[in-house]
């Protein structure tokens, strides 16, 4: 971060080429849109660039890019006076775990969870996707430690219920 506050462009596009991906990835399961999630992301690192200097280094840099980004697709979600449409509906019938593709399981967790409510969603990505720890997702999302582990305990039973109605335990 030092050099990014010098001004160091490589250190920039270090950054950029290590969380481009999991902040969008997150951007999307929120955004529910990649054109939304690409300019989220694009505007987190413009954020980056402009208020490096406002960096405390007593959050990682992962937080606070995700803090960052998070936020914008806050905003983005407060900005939409409508709620989306309904996403596709799933299969119908059974599936059978053994011989399902890991893709085709991961598809299927993408669409039971883009049906949780925001805050879950992103408690749930980041806590069971992405690996934080409850205080960085706490840090990062600006809830508390209990709001944390109350979205992430509801979102975890929906998921396992909505699963459950597919046939995956």
């Amino acid at each position: 971060m030092r050099q990014l506050k010098a001004g160091s462009e490589a250190a920039f596009r270090e950054l950029v080429e290590r969380y481009r991906e999991p902040l969008y990835r997150l951007s999307v399961s929120l955004l529910l849109d990649r054109m939304a999630a690409d300019d989220a992301v694009q505007e987190t690192f413009i954020r980056l660039w402009t208020r490096v200097r406002r960096y405390h280094p007593r959050y990682t840099v992962r937080t606070w890019l995700y803090t960052i980004c998070v936020r914008r697709c806050y905003d983005e979600l407060r900005r939409r006076r409508r709620h989306r449409e309904a996403v596709e509906a799933l299969p119908t019938g059974g599936v059978d775990v053994n011989r399902m593709e890991a893709d085709e399981l991961l598809m299927l967790l993408q669409r039971v969870t883009v049906q949780l409510p925001p805050r879950q969603r992103v408690v749930y990505q980041l806590r069971e996707l992405d690996g934080f720890s409850a205080e960085e997702t706490s840090a990062t999302t600006g809830m508390s430690l209990e709001q944390v582990k109350a979205n992430l305990w509801a979102a975890r039973n929906t998921v396992k219920e909505k699963l459950k109605q597919y046939g995956v335990q």
